[in-house]
């Protein structure tokens, strides 16, 4: 067997290769441990802290300042500590430090340091704040940090960047530019990151300042690389959360806060130059966004190529944020989410298809993918789905030395009008200088919508730009008439103060050849310049837009027009001034200072016609868009509706929230003043509180047919409560007229009207049908007097009821029924006694127009009647009615009105009387087409008619079968001359200028005066002054009479001719009856008088009276009585005959002179001559009577008409008998002459 003992010693140098690792390893702790402690003892910690000081000094060119203890490690790293630091700021930037920091720690690694290799290892920083600062000169208080050094030029010492373990806690950074005035704050960041390559790293901070008003928080979470030879960082799978609260509106009127909070993961590879952006999640209340992007080619020439899904809810609160909507309440999703979270991760995979789901109720869902490179942005596609229609769109720019911008839009089924709109002024919309500068094609098409109201089938347009200017060209839309509105725009870059355009726009709107133009300037501060506007045919226009029609008049307008850019969107109308037909408006209007969005205006038109000019009809699709708010007044010159006119009227109007106010300022109206207000709230309650004083009541009443004259005072008061669908709701309303005295001018008189009053009261409810209510109307009036034809009314009274129905158009849709009641007191002239008058009965109106008041029940005084009277729908002359009165006691009912009965009148007249009437009436004339009146044994029949309800005007045609007028107003015995005083009172002429009255009246048998008339016909005529009255019988005792007279009043002067013819009549019985003469016995008569004369009084008709009469009487017999011989107490009588008994008279200057007056018979010859002074009615006639033996007696006549003197020579026989012959027929001149004379004065 071998021996080992030899190889022993080379075993025992292996085992103290492990003592010599361990011994080494001990010696290198020893050191590590050691070192810092054996340099802290021998150099100091006050000499420690003056080398660090002085060193990071001389790095930095700064003034470092190390307020604590600094603190040396070698192993395994060589490290510093130490803390607080400052680092003093610029120079010229202040004394406060730059940076500070409450503890700082970097190490180095040592080995590295062997080949000369600087290798940092971990950097610690805690409460680090860092401020940076650049002047408005430019100057920054880091420049001299970042400038280069050569401090280690030529050393051969080099720099391997390997971060790890870097913690950053509590790291502040303030950046204020003097420049932009713009400053950035980041508080609260830290950073941490792993060791090696590629390292695990967590980052966050929040901002402020980042834009105006914002605050950001950040979240970064992900794995990062570091090629220190490149100096490139690459990024893997990187997560990135934001949250962004925008504190100020981001529109004028926007809600705030506003949140937006967002989720993506960030993919960096430097090699590859490519940046990914997946899993896209971006949100904001009622919005959210995803998608993902690649941008390439980084970083020389980026190329971004995106798709993303937009999703919108319709009614969420984004639309607050941007001003489309009023903001809502504190606690809306405005406000940020309690737990600042962010939502959680999406379900969806980062790379899942972009297509749009349906669209959900109320939501809009939107597509886009985009692209874009240094040369330009490409829309290749735009899918937006509205909750109604679709729009579609392409697009693309181009940039660079001649930048260009096309498109194409498509809108198919899209209601524009209920898409949201900006709410207020956020700025100018208008393109700025750009868009001269490049070449632009943008074409858009729309099908199917509404557009500002109005159902567009087709539209399309085109706007093209090059070479500075711009043309919107064509542009044209399908309307709801089938017509084609057309609009041409140019628009010329020339300069304005920020190099902004000018323009000049042309519109045309066809058919109707309706044109709008404006020509002015365009720029940033805003717009002005001229428009007008014409149109042949306004209502064809209207028409075309679907409006409601307008007057078919030519319709004028221009003005000036301002618009200011900015927030303030500040607008104006000066010098407007419009014509349609005769309706002129000028003035001013535009946007008020403040509130914002309201509007002022100062408006006057000339002359307003509202029956000719009916307002438009609201726009299909508008939602009922509440009025604006505005304040300012509106002047109205003249203004007519309904025959009603207003001038000079001032309305200072309000409208705004909902609400409208019409304070009338003033207001001539009928000859009076309106004042009042009208105001309309935005609950709906509609209120109104009018006055209108000193209105002329004959201008108020003036369609009644009612002569009223004198101020009335009248009081509307109107109030409704509204209802939630727009309606007046509850409606109660009442007109109360009244006035101290009127006065009624009737058949030439003015009658005073004492304290009248009116009032009318209606209460109902107005809704979708119309309205329903009950409607009392009243008038009342203390008294009417001043005339027979009122009867001395007073306490008048009258009320009506009913229960109303209207539709919408304020028509009647059921028959209004009510009853009227009416009451007075009548006192005829002449009578001290009040007769009571009512009427009452059913009333009712159809809604076709028709009426009808029946069984109306008429009491005067005990005469009890029954009235009716209506008018047919289909009728549209006047209205007629009936009158019965039934069987009238007159004796009964006269002495009740205060008219005494004589007691001459026999007991067996006025027993009965009964009244029938049927006819029409309207505002201008009655017609009685029936009239039947009995009293007694006489019958009155005819028809006629009333002009203007006055018995004076009009037309009559009357007959009476039999009539004794004395039987009911017995003769009075002749009395004495009228006196003096009575002839010189004036005549009563302005009756007979007034009067248009023709008269018929037939009468079969008729008694006057004693006189009998059989078949009499009396006719009267007048008109205008002129008047004709004859009287015809052709039986009239045994002859016939004749009775002419015709006259004019026209002038101050009455102006008259009579004409009396009585032909074969026995003239014995007829004076008998006539003058109660009895010196005839018989004889046929023929009397024959013609005369004229004119004059104011009777007087001067009796002195200016002229013309001739003529007396013939053949073979008649004298009455002779002999009184001093009776026969039973009577005279003796003795009965002369004479073959003829005539006389012929010519009268001038009223008297009338006879030369021939002769009575002729077997036994006697009378003859003589003389005079009738009609002036003071006197006779003088001298006679001379011959015998048939040829004696004669001389005798005159002399003497007052109604008792002349007979002086006679009666000494002879001869001398008596003539005396008795002549004494029977003295007294027939007189009394003739009496009655004749009463014929001009009737």
């Amino acid at each position: 067997m071998p021996n080992s003992h030899p190889d022993a010693p080379p075993a025992k140098r292996r085992s103290r290769l492990p003592r010599l690792a361990a011994l080494l390893a001990a010696l290198a702790v020893a050191l590590g441990l050691g070192l810092p402690l054996a340099a802290r003892q021998a150099i100091g910690p006050e000499r420690l802290r003056a080398i660090a000081e002085q060193a990071l000094t001389d790095a930095l060119g700064r003034q470092v300042t190390l307020a604590g203890e600094v603190t040396v490690t070698f192993t395994p790293w060589l490290g510093l500590s130490m803390g607080p630091v400052a680092v003093a700021d610029a120079a010229g930037f202040g004394d406060a430090p730059m940076l500070s920091a409450r503890k700082l720690e970097m190490t180095i690694q040592m080995l590295p340091l062997l080949a000369k290799v600087v290798s940092p290892g971990s950097v610690r920083a805690d409460d680090l704040t860092l401020h940076l600062r650049r002047r408005a000169d430019g100057r920054s208080n880091w420049d001299d940090l970042t400038a280069p050094r050569d401090a280690s030029a030529g050393s051969g010492w080099t720099v391997a960047l390997q971060p790890r373990a870097i913690r950053l806690e509590n790291v502040s950074v303030r950046y204020d530019d003097d420049a932009t005035g713009r400053s950035l704050a980041v508080t609260g960041a830290r950073l941490r990151t792993g060791l090696g390559q590629p390292f695990n790293f967590s980052a966050s901070f929040n901002a402020a300042g980042i834009l105006p008003d914002t605050s950001l928080e950040c979240h970064m979470q992900g794995r990062a690389s570091l090629d220190a030879a490149l100096g490139r960082i690459g990024l893997t799978d990187t997560r990135l959360e934001t949250a962004l609260v925008v504190a100020a509106p981001l529109v004028p009127g926007g809600a705030v806060p506003a949140r937006l909070v967002s989720r993506l993961t960030l993919n960096y590879d430097p090699a590859a130059a490519v940046l990914s952006l997946t899993a896209l999640d971006a949100r904001a209340p009622g919005l959210r966004l995803t998608g993902q992007a690649t941008v390439t080619d980084l970083p020389g020439a980026p190329k971004l190529r995106t798709e993303a899904n937009l999703t919108a809810d319709m009614n969420g609160n984004w639309r607050d944020f941007l001003g489309l909507a009023g903001p809502g309440d504190g606690d809306n999703l405005v406000a940020p989410p309690v737990s600042g979270q962010l939502p959680a991760a999406l379900a969806d995979p980062p790379d899942a298809a972009l297509a749009l789901d349906p669209a959900a109720a109320g939501q809009a869902q939107a597509a886009i993918l985009a692209s874009a490179d240094a040369a330009g942005l490409r829309l290749e596609r735009l899918d937006l789905r509205l909750p109604r229609g679709n729009i579609t769109a392409t697009g693309a720019a181009t940039f660079g030395p001649t930048p260009s911008l096309s498109g194409q839009i498509t809108a198919d089924d899209v209601p524009f009008d209920t898409l949201p709109l900006p709410g207020g002024s956020g700025g100018w919309p208008i393109p700025g200088p750009w868009i001269f500068g490049c070449d632009l094609d943008i074409r858009a098409a729309v099908h199917r919508s509404t557009i500002a109201g109005l159902a567009v089938a087709d539209a399309a347009a085109t706007l093209r730009g090059a070479g500075g200017t711009v043309r919107l060209y064509p542009a044209s839309a399908v309307l709801p008439s089938g017509g084609v509105a057309s609009l041409e725009a140019r628009l010329t870059a020339t300069g304005g103060p920020d190099g902004g355009p000018g323009c000049t726009v042309t519109a045309a709107l066809a058919p109707g050849g309706t044109k709008v133009r404006f020509s002015g300037s365009l720029d940033a501060t805003g717009a002005a310049g001229a428009w007008s506007l014409t149109s042949p045919d306004p209502a064809g226009a209207a028409k075309l837009l679907g409006l409601a029609g307008l007057p078919a008049s030519p319709l004028e307008a221009k003005g000036q027009l301002t618009l200011l850019a900015g927030q303030s969107g500040r607008w104006s109308l000066a010098g407007l001034e419009a014509r349609l037909g005769d309706t002129t408006l000028r003035g001013q209007l535009g946007a008020a200072a403040s509130p914002a969005d309201a509007l002022a205006f100062d408006l006057a038109v000339e002359n307003l016609d509202l029956d000719r000019l009916p307002v438009a009809g609201s726009s299909p699709g508008n939602g009922g868009n509440p009025l604006p708010r505005a304040k300012g007044k509106l002047r109205l010159d003249h203004v007519a509706t309904h025959g009603i006119e207003a001038r000079n009227t001032v309305l200072d109007l309000t409208l705004g929230d909902g609400a409208v106010t019409a304070a009338v300022e003033n207001a001539e109206v009928l000859g009076g003043k309106l004042s009042g207000v009208v105001e309309r709230l935005a609950t709906g309650r509609t209120a109104a509180a009018l006055q209108l004083t000193g209105v002329e009541a004959g201008k108020l009443l003036g369609k009644t047919g009612l002569a009223l004259s004198g101020p009335v005072t009248a009081k509307l008061a109107f109030e409704a409560a509204g209802s939630a669908k727009g309606h007046l709701g509850a409606v109660s309303a009442s007109l109360d007229a009244e006035a101290p005295q009127l006065f009624l001018t009737r058949l030439g008189q003015r009658q005073p009207v004492a304290a009248p009053r009116a009032s009318l009261a209606v209460k109902g409810l107005e809704d979708a049908d119309g309205f329903d209510g009950d409607l009392v109307v009243a008038v009342a009036s203390a008294g009417v007097s001043g005339g027979a034809a009122t009867l001395g009314l007073r306490e008048l009274r009258a009320s009506l009821a009913a229960p109303i129905s209207l539709d919408r158009s304020g028509r009647l849709k059921d028959t209004l029924a009510g009853k009227l009641d009416a009451s007075a007191l009548a006192r005829p002239a002449g009578t001290d006694r009040d007769i009571r008058l009512t009427l009452s009965g059913p009333v009712a109106v159809e809604p076709s127009g028709g009426f009808t008041a029946g069984d109306l029940a008429l009491n005067a005084g005990g005469a009890a009647a029954t009235a009716k009277l209506w008018r047919k729908a289909d009728e549209t002359g006047p209205t007629q009615f009936t009158l019965e009165t039934g069987q009238i006691q007159p004796r009964q009912v006269l002495p009740a009105w205060g008219v005494a009965i004589s007691p001459e009148v026999p007991a067996d007249k006025l027993a009965r009387a009964s009244l029938s009437a049927a006819g029409s009436a309207d505002d201008k004339t009655i017609v009685i087409s029936k009239l039947t009146l009995g009293l007694d044994d006489t019958r009155l029949t005819g028809h006629g008619s009333m002009d203007r309800n006055d018995p004076s005007r009009g037309k009559w045609e009357l007959s009476v079968d039999r009539l004794d007028l004395d039987a009911y107003s017995p003769p009075t015995p002749a009395t004495a001359p009228p006196s003096l005083a009575e002839r010189r009172k004036p005549l009563d002429l302005k009756t007979l200028r007034e009067a248009a009255l023709e008269a018929r009246i037939h009468f079969g048998w008729l008694k006057k005066g004693n006189v009998l008339f059989d078949a009499n016909t009396v006719t009267f005529n007048t008109k205008g002054g002129l008047f004709t009255y004859r009287q015809e019988s052709p039986r009239f005792y045994g002859g016939r009479m004749f009775t002419e007279v015709r006259g004019d009043a026209r002038d101050t002067a009455l102006k008259t001719i009579v004409e009396l013819k009585l032909e074969g009549i026995e003239i014995a019985r007829f004076l008998h009856d006539w003058i109660e003469g009895d010196s005839l016995a018989s004889g046929t008569c023929t009397f024959v008088v013609a005369a004229r004369t004119s004059g104011a009084n009777e007087e001067q008709l009796r002195g200016n009276l002229a013309g001739n009469g003529s007396l013939q009487i053949t073979r008649g017999e004298l009455k002779v009585r002999d009184h001093d011989h009776k026969v039973d107490g009577q005279p003796q009588e003795e009965r002369v005959p004479f073959d003829v008994f005539s006389s012929t008279w010519t009268a001038r200057g009223g008297v009338a002179y006879s030369d021939d007056f002769r009575i002729e018979g077997q036994r006697m010859l009378v003859a003589g001559k003389g005079q009738v002074d009609l002036r003071d009615e006197s006779i003088n006639l001298s006679l001379m009577a011959t015998l048939a033996g040829g004696s004669q007696v001389p005798a005159t006549i002399i003497g007052p008409l109604d008792g002349p003197k007979l002086t006679i020579d009666r000494s002879r026989i001869i001398g008596d008998i003539v005396y008795r012959v002549l004494q029977g027929i003295v007294s027939i001149p007189g009394k003739a002459v009496t009655r004749i004379l009463q014929l001009p004065m009737r």
